[in-house]
């Protein structure tokens, strides 16, 4: 995210002062972010503007620009917010402290709170599939997500069946992580109504996968 520098007034009091500058710089960027994945949920990213994004903040064009160079720093600013936001839920979602917990309520949870994701992050799908390459790859902020949640979840499987090979957790997470993002995106695109049955039948399905897996190294 091209965020620019406020430049300070060098003086003996400038250190007292820098800080609530700083939350000041930090509640405005929050708040243009906001301002633009409301405006992009509404108009799709190509027609949203500088300009549109600046009058829902209650800002100028210029004090934008003071924070944004430019409409993709604002992009970039909303998929760093994405990244930390998603993986935050994978954490709680994951409940490490509760090994045993059956895997049904335990990939129901996670399913429920990337779901709710989707109320927080209105622009989130747009942004990720704009930003994604027009020759079928994944934005380089989407592989990094990837490759976090992988680990996350690599991290839970050892945690609930420790003698699980690293090596063998690895290549379950590559399966599974974009098996239910996929899935996951099809059925955020659908109306709150048809989500049921398939957000069903993919926790079925992880049930399914990863019953038999956790059955070898318990049993």
């Amino acid at each position: 995210m091209e965020v620019v520098a406020v430049t300070h007034v060098a003086d003996e009091a400038a250190p007292e002062r820098r800080a609530p500058v700083q939350e000041r710089g930090r509640a405005r960027v929050e708040q243009i972010l906001d301002a633009a994945e409301s405006v992009i949920a509404e108009v799709g990213l190509e027609a949203a503007t500088v300009h549109a994004i600046a009058e829902r903040a209650g800002a100028s064009v210029g004090s934008l620009y003071h924070f944004f160079r430019n409409k993709d720093a604002i992009v970039d600013g909303l998929l760093d917010r994405y990244l930390r936001q998603t993986l935050e839920t994978m954490q709680v979602s994951r409940r490490l402290a509760e090994p045993d917990l059956p895997l049904a309520a335990l990939f129901a949870g996670m399913v429920d709170a990337f779901l709710a994701l989707d109320e927080t992050q209105p622009a989130y799908f747009a942004v990720c599939r704009a930003t994604d390459t027009t020759t079928g790859g994944r934005a380089d902020v989407a592989l990094e997500l990837n490759r976090q949640l992988e680990d996350l979840v690599v991290e839970l499987l050892l945690a609930r069946s420790p003698a699980m090979p690293v090596a063998e957790a690895r290549v379950h997470a590559g399966v599974s992580v974009p098996a239910v993002h996929g899935v996951l995106d099809h059925l955020q695109s659908l109306p709150i109504a048809a989500r049921a049955p398939l957000k069903a039948a993919l926790v079925e399905m992880m049930v399914r996968y990863f019953e038999p897996i956790e059955a070898r190294y318990r049993g």
